[in-house]
């Protein structure tokens, strides 16, 4: 870089000799403070370095990628997609809260595609977890932040589309969808399915995007989250308006099944903010156990069956307008996650009584303490 630079130093000093012996010579002489504009012109065109006109002012948005253990997925896969959100003018950063060995391994990879910078104590809530409203606000130098999962894949029609939603709106959280799509993410599917037929805004979501003027200021930012997990839905209580962006499609590779056993009951607890929700998936056993006990099992049967019956039309309802994202035997995986949710509504209730907290890491909490101590007081 030196010899380039030293290169076009010597290039614009050997430019301004030549402008200045031609304006000076007897045929063409010109006044001499037009000589000295001429010169002033000569040398800022060449001496401007074509790096100079990448800065922040062209980026499109901040994409804040959040990695509190294993990624679950190939990490080489990963820094190829997070490439091409570099050449599409992001800002890709990544919170890494790995462990300092799993952490130096992801930095030998994705330091070359994003700035790879480690979690910050302030970063983590009284759990443990992560805060990546809280990470982006930080470290993002974008208006626009994107915040995503390491298994989101944003196309590029998709990506044009929220960062265009996010000049008109301070939060905006799109619809994912699954694929490929094994049982446990069918469950899922139908899961997303049937929100879509009661209301058209997604849940759960893993990724959305948000202005980072409209949060800057939030007052629980500073001091940890309370309640919910959702960031979204802690956006929306703190008085971020947020729209549900539910013809903005954007993929999703499946967790591992070991992790989507470990959010049932964090997902179940945070629909005891919606207590109209939560009271119908904890009514639905005891109501099937009623009625076997006093109608018999035929009378337990039909009650099950018009449940998910029910369950299925609202799927089928969702589907219309994301058929091309969502396959048909998503809806017959609705059923399944109404008797899932009931199930672990009971388990997210027995995990507030017992006290233990979730934690989203899969890497053993004393494996996190070098990053913590490393990072004490930051």
């Amino acid at each position: 870089m030196t010899t380039d630079f030293g290169m076009n130093g010597a290039l614009s000093a050997s430019f301004v000799k030549s402008a200045a012996f031609h304006v000076t010579s007897p045929s063409t002489a010109l006044p001499s403070h037009r000589t000295q504009d001429l010169r002033l012109v000569a040398y800022h065109s060449l001496s401007q370095s074509p790096m100079r006109h990448r800065n922040l002012f062209d980026r499109r948005c901040s994409y804040v990628v959040v990695l509190d253990g294993d990624c679950g997925g190939d990490l080489r896969e990963l820094a190829a997609y997070l490439s091409t959100l570099g050449v599409a003018k992001c800002e890709v950063i990544v919170v890494d809260g790995s462990s300092e060995h799993t952490f130096h391994r992801n930095r030998r990879v994705l330091c070359w595609v994003s700035r790879h910078v480690a979690a910050r104590t302030r970063f983590r809530d009284a759990a443990g977890s992560i805060d990546p409203v809280r990470a982006a606000i930080d470290l993002a130098s974008c208006e626009k932040i994107v915040v995503a999962d390491s298994n989101v894949r944003y196309s590029t029609e998709a990506l044009d589309q929220l960062c265009a939603m996010l000049d008109a709106h301070q939060a905006v959280e799109p619809q994912d969808y699954i694929e490929p799509l094994p049982w446990w993410s069918g469950i899922e599917a139908g899961r997303m399915l049937v929100h879509r037929g009661i209301e058209p805004m997604p849940d759960h979501g893993a990724t959305f995007g948000f202005r980072k003027s409209a949060a800057r200021g939030l007052r629980a930012a500073d001091h940890g989250w309370a309640g919910s997990d959702d960031p979204v839905r802690r956006l929306a209580a703190q008085g971020v308006e947020v729209i549900s962006a539910c013809g903005v499609f954007v993929r999703r590779f499946p967790p591992m099944l070991t992790h989507w056993l470990d959010e049932r009951p964090r997902q179940a607890d945070d629909d005891f903010s919606f207590p109209v929700k939560t009271a119908f998936f904890f009514a639905l056993i005891p109501l099937a156990v009623l009625l076997a006990t006093l109608g018999g099992v035929r009378l337990a049967g039909g009650y099950a069956g018009a449940v998910g019956f029910a369950a299925f039309m609202l799927a089928v309802r969702g589907r219309i307008g994301a058929a091309q994202f969502f396959p048909l035997r998503a809806c017959l995986y609705a059923p399944l996650w109404v008797l899932e949710r009931s199930v672990s509504v009971y388990w997210a209730l027995l995990r507030k009584v017992t006290g233990s907290k979730f934690i989203p890491r899969r890497e053993a909490p004393e494996d996190l303490e070098p990053m913590r101590a490393a990072h004490k007081g930051a």
